[in-house]
């Protein structure tokens, strides 16, 4: 077992004030480009979902723009470079996603009229043509879309931060280097192996050709796939999950959220499916992210500061511009165990990162594939011990997708599972009293898309758009536009 706890234990401390997110919520700024009934309405808006703990925290809210929202490859576009084409369309992606945002926290609030809701769009969509000429306003919102980190600042002054941040790393070099020899050597099983494959693909897509396509349907070169291609997609690369099973702990399946605060699981073969993009050598590169649940990590010991209610596990693949993968990566839903598998004659990372980051963390490469990888979970801790390019297993049950989306709002039990900073409530792990002094918000604890710092030692995020284009070469000219 892998343990933090070798920390001295004058880490161990209970730390007031500081182990919040950095305000995710609405801001009490004064609301740009907006009449004065508009600007009523938003305020009503805001102080409920304030009030009450209901804001949906999957994407920023600009200061004095409660209309917008924009997530961190949103935020990546500069102002100074876009055509009027293109700032049309930027602020139709960002008040999409107010939209999508404020349609959770309706379903969190409960009661909102569907006219109130109208409402709130039309005064969104006045001031977003208010924006596309330009101005003050424009400018404004030019300071105000960049999207904090999720780390605290607080926490890291309090904490000693530069004092403590060899050894965290050198803690960090042991545990990720015992989880990659893990992967590289074979794994020897102490309990039976459960196969859940995916569904079968359904048509053949042209995806030699598909991103080129797809990109030039936006004027900001954004791959917009239809409902029907993302669908292809996310079926043809879809994961096979051999799973060692020990209990129901190990055992796939969707949690929620009662009204009183409890937090539920049910077991049932399914995965969460999200798009996302990359940047990389002048191209915006799609990415398709898979996320599978289990009811807890159990803990291994008498105290063990990883266990905890639900653990979750992302498995990401960033597509070339021939539509085939260029790298995977995966992370547990805490924003932890970051790691990388290169696919062969592909990526390549750059020489070292710089001085006081924490390194990347390579598993090992893999051939390349045109279908889904198998992936082999370890019992319990839910690592990724071994896998194949192809399925080498009977399948012992077929899964289905979900949207993410559908974590966000209201569970059907009635309560939310993320709260107002992005956390999932009652899934924190002993180990944020270790951590707290690196500025990660409740280590260990599941939290919504958005809010994954995956370092422990400089400043990282699973959503961040520049990381192949900040830490790969790539020698072969699949992820270029060149």
């Amino acid at each position: 077992m892998r343990r933090w706890a070798a920390f001295p234990a004058f880490l161990i401390v209970v730390v007031v004030g500081i182990g919040g997110c950095a305000s995710q919520n609405y801001s009490s700024a004064p609301i740009e480009a907006v009449t004065f009934e508009c600007d009523k309405l938003f305020r009503q808006w805001q102080q409920e979902v304030v009030g009450g703990n209901h804001f949906d925290a999957q994407a920023w809210s600009p200061p004095g723009f409660p209309y917008l929202r924009v997530d961190r490859f949103l935020a990546s576009f500069e102002f100074s470079g876009l055509s009027a084409a293109q700032r049309q369309e930027w602020l139709q992606r960002a008040h999409l996603k107010a939209v999508n945002a404020r349609a959770h926290e309706a379903d969190s609030l409960g009661g909102v009229s569907p006219g109130r809701l109208a409402a709130l769009r039309e005064c969104g969509q006045a001031a977003t043509a208010r924006l596309q000429r330009g101005g003050k306003d424009w400018h404004r919102l030019d300071v105000a879309r960049s999207v904090p980190d999720s780390y605290r600042g607080l926490a890291q002054v309090v904490g000693l931060y530069p004092l403590m941040a060899p050894l965290v790393q050198w803690r960090a070099r042991k545990v990720m280097g015992e989880l990659i020899e893990d992967y590289q050597l074979p794994y020897q099983p102490a309990y039976p192996w459960t196969v859940y494959a995916p569904p079968e693909p359904v048509g053949q897509e042209d995806f030699a050709g598909l991103l080129e396509r797809a990109s030039r349907r936006s004027t900001l070169r954004i791959p917009m796939f239809s409902e029907a291609e993302s669908q292809a997609l996310f079926a043809r690369y879809a994961p096979t999950w051999v799973l060692e099973t020990r209990d129901g702990n190990d055992v796939p399946g969707r949690p929620a959220r009662r009204s009183d605060g409890k937090l539920l699981f049910e077991p049932t073969p399914v995965v969460y499916t999200r798009l996302s993009y990359t940047r990389f050598d002048g191209q915006v590169l799609p990415q398709l992210n898979y996320l599978i649940w289990f009811a807890s990590r159990p803990p291994a010991a008498a105290v063990d500061i990883y266990a905890g209610a639900l653990d979750g596990f992302f498995w990401r693949v960033t597509l070339g511009e021939d539509g085939l993968p260029l790298v995977y990566d995966f992370v547990h839903s805490c924003g932890c165990y970051h790691q990388w598998l290169l696919v062969e004659s592909g990526l390549l990372p750059v020489d070292g990162v710089p001085a006081g980051e924490e390194p990347l963390w390579i598993a090992g490469a893999v051939p390349q594939t045109d279908t889904g990888m198998t992936l082999y979970l370890s019992a319990g801790e839910h690592q990724l011990v071994a896998s194949r390019t192809a399925p080498d297993q009977v399948a012992d049950h077929v899964y289905h997708f979900l949207p993410y989306d559908h974590l966000r709002g209201r569970s059907p039990e009635g309560g939310r599972l993320f709260a107002s900073d992005g956390l999932v409530s009652g899934s924190e792990r002993l180990e944020r009293f270790l951590l707290w002094p690196t500025g990660v918000v409740s280590a260990g604890a599941m939290r919504q898309w958005g809010q994954h710092a995956v370092a422990f030692t400089g400043r990282r995020h699973f959503d961040d758009p520049d990381l192949l284009q900040r830490y790969f070469l790539d020698p072969t000219g699949r992820g270029s536009s060149d």
